[in-house]
């Protein structure tokens, strides 16, 4: 861990904040490859899978279960320089408002169908923006409640999700606002 990583790996949540049975782990990173949608696609990934690619984006991440079969949480955090933070938020949400329906698609062929119900800002931090995002294929359905904050120069994206349904909204939003409350 870097000395630039350390103040938000410090900030991540824990199983401390969590509701009981949560533990650490490590979950297969296979997010959707292609899509009728890539805006889509590429936003939702580029906040859940991938690193950022910004100049001077520092970036802490953890996940957590309840059990094999869920429900997960996992929670990103970005400290980027200047506006940002508050920049890529406003990106994911003028192209996830578009996203009420696109087909997806991995690379051993599986494909499926995903939808974003934007439900606006969340109340959180400087400016938050949350919607439910609902992936099915032909053998699972994962729901997931998806809060966008940012706090100062930092970018919170925290995904609750379980399958066939995502865990209560306010419960998420709770640990939203714990997450928020977190930020050095």
């Amino acid at each position: 861990m870097s000395p630039r990583t350390a103040p938000l790996s410090a900030a991540l949540l824990t199983t401390a904040q969590l509701p009981a049975g949560y533990v650490k782990t490590v979950l297969r990173n296979e997010p959707p490859t292609h899509s009728d949608h890539p805006g889509c696609v590429a936003a939702l990934n580029g906040l859940e899978s991938s690193r950022s690619t910004r100049p001077g984006a520092v970036e802490a991440r953890v996940t957590f279960a309840q059990s094999q079969s869920g429900p997960f949480l996992q929670q990103v955090l970005r400290r980027l320089p200047g506006t940002g933070a508050r920049q890529d938020l406003e990106q994911a949400v003028d192209e996830l408002s578009d996203c009420a329906g696109f087909s997806i698609g991995w690379s051993d062929g599986t494909t499926g169908m995903e939808r974003v119900v934007p439900h606006g800002s969340a109340g959180i931090g400087d400016v938050s923006w949350h919607a439910t995002v609902t992936a099915t294929t032909r053998t699972f359905t994962v729901q997931e409640t998806l809060v966008l904050a940012v706090v100062r120069r930092t970018l919170i994206v925290l995904s609750d999700a379980g399958s066939p349904t995502a865990p209560d909204r306010p419960r998420t939003l709770a640990l939203a606002r714990t997450a928020a409350s977190r930020i050095p």
